[in-house]
């Protein structure tokens, strides 16, 4: 048998193998590329076109298993210096899917949906670990960069029935966040949609020191004896029946 023959054997093998590569092989490449933040459970398929659930690791040890996440790589778009990404949620109200596009240098983000728990808010600051936060956040954008140059862009998230292991009133509330990103870090707004409990603040975070927000929160009229005890941990009264806030690295 000739080279020539010998060589396209190999290369339909080696391209076989590619193509019907398990999914389950992205795990630990996502683990050593997050520093063992981020990780897959429940692979399915294919590296090009599969599902799993992405399992995050908190600080403290805990693990967040986030709903099935279900990808599909253009193959086309590699031949351009392009690795384009289509991702889909499952029970998840996407009107279309998210669209990832990783070239050199950078990674385009566009339709961005992520279903998070907002027990993720509790590794924002030590201040909030305490607090037990519950509910679902839903993190928006329409089109973000990561680059060398940092995070930017602007997204949107709400923090829908809001809880705290510290309340027994559930839901505190909806809340309503935006974010608007440049080279230098990422200023963030919060305010309150509805709930007996009502928040409001401004901060930024970046890279280099981290997270530094303030705000303000008070109750509802009707509200005000059963939130007494959770307003009064989280900070000085500002005004009468107002307290503030400050989270912290």
């Amino acid at each position: 048998m000739s080279k020539g023959i010998w060589a396209l054997l190999i290369t339909t093998f080696l391209c076989a193998l590619i193509v019907t590569a398990p999914s389950s092989i992205l795990s630990p490449i996502i683990k050593n590329a997050s520093e063992g933040r981020v990780e897959l459970a429940n692979t399915e398929g294919t590296i090009w076109n599969g599902a799993a659930n992405p399992v995050l690791h908190q600080h403290d040890g805990g693990l967040i298993t986030l709903s099935k996440l279900h990808w599909k790589i253009s193959t086309q778009t590699l031949f351009t210096g392009k690795l384009n990404t289509q991702v889909k949620w499952d029970d998840e109200p996407q009107t279309t899917p998210m669209d990832i596009i990783a070239s050199l240098g950078k990674i385009e983000v566009h339709h961005a949906y992520f279903p998070l728990s907002a027990i993720l808010l509790g590794e924002a600051s030590k201040f909030l670990k305490p607090a037990g936060l519950r509910g679902k956040v839903i993190l928006r954008s329409d089109s973000l960069l990561i680059s060398q140059q940092g995070l930017q862009g602007l997204a949107t998230a709400d923090w829908l029935n809001a809880s705290s292991l510290l309340s027994s009133v559930s839901p505190l509330g909806n809340y309503h966040f935006t974010f608007s990103a440049s080279n230098g870090g990422v200023d963030i707004t919060l305010n309150t949609v509805t709930g007996a409990l009502i928040l409001a603040g401004q901060g930024r975070f970046s890279a280099s020191s981290g997270l530094n927000f303030k705000g303000t929160a008070q109750a509802t009229k009707e509200k005000e004896e059963e939130l007494r005890e959770l307003l009064n941990n989280m900070g000085p009264e500002l005004r009468p029946g107002i307290k503030s806030f400050t989270l912290v690295p």
